[in-house]
C-alpha cells in the first residue's frame, strides 16, 4: 500500500499545478501553489483511509433453541405423545363411587385405579392434576409414587373435604406428563372427576345400576348359548335392600337381601340358557329393588341370534 501511495503523489501534484495555471489571468504566487499541493496530499491521504476496510468482528454464535412445545387442548380422540412414546390411560375403578353422600365439611379419601394403555412408562415425574370445578380442599398436583409399565395398573388416592354447602359438588382431574402435556382417560381422552352429594341429614340409597351382557360363547351357535347379565349396583352410603331378577318368560329369581357397610359398588349376575331350537324372539331381563323403596331399573334386551328348527331323530 505504501508503494502505490507515493507513486501516485507526484502525478497528483502535477495535476494540481496545471489546474492552478489554468485559473484567472492573474499571476499565481508560490503561496497559492503550495496550498494546492497541500490540499492534494490531504485528499490522497483521505482516499487511502476510506479505501481501507475496517476489520470485521464475527457476531457471537447463539445456540439454537427448540421450538416451544404446543400443548394440545382437551379434544376428543386426541393422541398425546412425545417423540418417543404415547401417553394414554383407562379408568378401571374408583372409590367411593360418584354421588356418595357426605356431611357438610366431612373428610374422605378418593381413590382411582388407572390402566396404562399407552407406550410410555409412568414414573415419579408424572402427576395427577386438578383441571376445574370444586377442588374440595385438595392440592392442584399430586406426583405419582410408583413406576408403572404399559398395561399395568396404578392406584392413586387423595384426601379431600366435602363442601360446607348442601347439594352436589364436582371437580375435574387429569393426568400430566413430565413434558407438560395433560391427558385423560378412554378413547375420548376425557377428564375424570370427583362428584359427591352433601347433606346434613343424608338419606342413603341406590344411585345407579349399570348392566353388562355377555354371550357365551361369544360367537357360533352350539346346542345351547348362555347369556349372562351383570348388574353393578352403586349405593351412596350404608344401605340394606331387597331385590330380585325378572324375566320376559316369567322365570323370576325370588327376593334376596343385601347390606352394604358404606358407599359401595357391588355386582350381581343372572344366567339365561337358550337352546338352539328355542324361539328367536327378543327376550329381556330386569333388576328390581323392592326395599327400602320399590324401583324398577331398565331392561336388558337379549337378541337370540341362533335358531334352528330341530326335527326329531327317526
Amino acid at each position: 500500500m505504501l508503494f502505490h501511495k507515493y507513486r501516485t503523489l507526484p502525478l497528483l501534484i502535477c495535476i494540481a499545478l496545471i489546474t492552478a495555471s489554468c485559473g484567472t489571468p492573474a499571476a499565481q504566487n508560490d503561496s497559492d501553489i503550495a496550498t494546492a499541493v497541500a490540499l492534494t496530499v490531504q485528499a490522497q491521504n483521505s482516499l487511502t483511509e476510506v479505501s481501507a476496510l475496517p476489520t470485521l468482528t464475527p457476531a457471537p454464535v447463539v445456540p439454537a433453541t427448540a421450538a416451544p412445545e404446543i400443548i394440545p387442548t382437551d379434544t376428543p380422540g386426541q393422541v398425546v405423545s412425545n417423540p418417543g412414546c404415547v401417553a394414554s390411560a383407562e379408568l378401571v375403578s374408583e372409590n367411593p363411587p360418584d354421588d356418595t353422600l357426605f356431611l357438610p365439611g366431612e373428610y374422605f379419601w378418593k381413590t382411582w385405579t388407572f390402566l396404562n394403555t399407552g407406550t410410555c412408562v409412568w414414573d415419579k415425574s408424572y402427576s395427577l392434576v386438578f383441571r376445574e370445578g370444586e377442588l374440595m380442599g385438595g392440592l392442584i398436583s399430586y406426583p405419582f409414587s410408583d413406576i408403572i409399565e404399559p398395561q399395568e395398573t396404578m392406584e392413586i388416592s387423595i384426601y379431600l373435604q366435602a363442601p360446607t354447602n348442601e347439594g352436589t359438588a364436582r371437580g375435574y382431574w387429569r393426568l400430566k406428563t413430565p413434558w407438560g402435556v395433560e391427558f385423560g382417560v378412554g378413547p375420548m381422552d376425557s377428564s375424570f372427576y370427583v362428584q359427591v352429594g352433601v347433606s346434613s341429614k343424608p338419606k342413603y340409597g341406590i344411585t345407579r345400576v349399570d348392566y353388562q351382557l355377555v354371550r357365551d360363547p361369544a360367537k357360533d351357535c352350539p346346542v345351547n348359548v348362555r347369556y349372562i347379565v351383570y348388574a353393578t349396583v352403586t349405593t351412596s352410603g350404608p344401605l340394606e335392600f331387597d331385590y330380585y331378577w325378572d324375566q320376559s318368560d316369567g322365570n323370576e329369581s325370588g327376593t334376596r337381601h343385601y347390606e352394604t357397610k358404606g358407599p359401595e359398588s357391588v355386582t350381581f349376575k343372572r344366567d339365561w340358557l337358550i337352546g338352539l331350537g328355542d324361539s328367536p324372539n327378543p327376550r329381556w331381563i330386569q333388576f328390581i329393588v323392592v326395599f327400602p323403596e320399590y324401583r324398577e331399573f331398565e331392561r336388558v334386551i337379549i337378541d337370540h341370534d341362533c335358531f334352528k328348527k330341530l326335527t326329531p331323530t327317526p
